[in-house]
Protein backbone atom coordinates (compact mmCIF):
# COMPACT_ATOMS: atom_id res chain seq x y z
CA UNK A 1 0.00 0.00 0.00
CA UNK A 2 0.97 3.47 -0.80
CA UNK A 3 2.25 5.23 2.27
CA UNK A 4 -0.46 8.10 3.33
CA UNK A 5 0.03 11.58 3.68
CA UNK A 6 -1.90 14.98 4.45
CA UNK A 7 -1.10 18.30 4.02
CA UNK A 8 -1.24 20.48 7.50
CA UNK A 9 -3.45 24.26 7.59
CA UNK A 10 -0.15 25.92 8.08
CA UNK A 11 1.72 24.52 5.27
CA UNK A 12 0.60 22.96 1.80
CA UNK A 13 4.31 22.09 1.42
CA UNK A 14 4.33 19.89 4.49
CA UNK A 15 3.83 16.13 4.23
CA UNK A 16 2.53 14.65 7.39
CA UNK A 17 1.84 10.89 7.41
CA UNK A 18 -1.45 9.55 8.41
CA UNK A 19 -1.91 7.61 11.72
CA UNK A 20 -2.03 4.28 11.18
CA UNK A 21 -4.88 2.35 11.18
CA UNK A 22 -5.39 -1.16 12.63
CA UNK A 23 -7.11 -3.84 10.44
CA UNK A 24 -9.69 -6.47 12.29
CA UNK A 25 -10.86 -9.66 11.11
CA UNK A 26 -14.47 -9.92 10.12
CA UNK A 27 -15.56 -11.83 13.02
CA UNK A 28 -13.95 -8.47 15.13
CA UNK A 29 -16.09 -6.35 12.73
CA UNK A 30 -19.18 -7.58 12.98
CA UNK A 31 -19.19 -7.88 16.83
CA UNK A 32 -18.64 -4.07 16.39
CA UNK A 33 -21.70 -3.77 14.27
CA UNK A 34 -23.85 -5.39 16.14
CA UNK A 35 -22.51 -3.51 19.47
CA UNK A 36 -23.63 0.04 17.37
CA UNK A 37 -26.79 -1.44 15.98
CA UNK A 38 -27.98 -1.96 19.59
CA UNK A 39 -27.42 1.78 20.46
CA UNK A 40 -30.01 2.46 17.79
CA UNK A 41 -32.91 4.02 18.97
CA UNK A 42 -35.31 2.25 16.48
CA UNK A 43 -38.77 4.17 15.20
CA UNK A 44 -41.87 1.96 16.61
CA UNK A 45 -44.45 0.97 13.59
CA UNK A 46 -46.80 3.87 15.01
CA UNK A 47 -43.73 6.31 13.99
CA UNK A 48 -43.02 4.06 10.38
CA UNK A 49 -46.26 4.37 9.49
CA UNK A 50 -46.73 8.40 10.29
CA UNK A 51 -43.47 9.15 8.27
CA UNK A 52 -44.90 6.81 5.41
CA UNK A 53 -47.82 8.52 5.35
CA UNK A 54 -46.33 12.11 5.79
CA UNK A 55 -44.03 10.94 2.87
CA UNK A 56 -46.87 10.11 0.79
CA UNK A 57 -48.94 13.06 1.30
CA UNK A 58 -45.92 15.45 0.68
CA UNK A 59 -45.36 13.55 -2.61
CA UNK A 60 -49.33 13.81 -3.26
CA UNK A 61 -48.70 17.45 -3.41
CA UNK A 62 -45.97 18.65 -4.71
CA UNK A 63 -47.21 16.19 -7.59
CA UNK A 64 -50.32 19.14 -7.59
CA UNK A 65 -47.91 21.93 -7.76
CA UNK A 66 -45.89 20.71 -10.46
CA UNK A 67 -48.91 19.90 -12.30
CA UNK A 68 -50.15 23.25 -12.29
CA UNK A 69 -46.78 25.21 -12.84
CA UNK A 70 -46.56 22.95 -15.85
CA UNK A 71 -50.05 23.18 -17.14
CA UNK A 72 -49.95 27.30 -16.56
CA UNK A 73 -46.34 27.20 -18.52
CA UNK A 74 -48.19 25.33 -21.29
CA UNK A 75 -50.99 27.24 -20.91
CA UNK A 76 -48.96 30.36 -21.59
CA UNK A 77 -47.03 28.77 -24.14
CA UNK A 78 -49.92 28.34 -26.52
CA UNK A 79 -50.88 31.90 -25.67
CA UNK A 80 -47.69 33.44 -27.20
CA UNK A 81 -47.83 31.20 -29.76
CA UNK A 82 -51.66 31.82 -30.83
CA UNK A 83 -52.95 28.25 -30.64
CA UNK A 84 -54.88 28.87 -27.60
CA UNK A 85 -57.93 27.63 -29.92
Amino acid sequence: MAEQKKKTAEGANKDVPAPAVKRTGPIRFFQEVRRETSKVTWPTIRETWLTTAMVFIMVGMTMVFFFGVDWALAMGERFLIGAAG
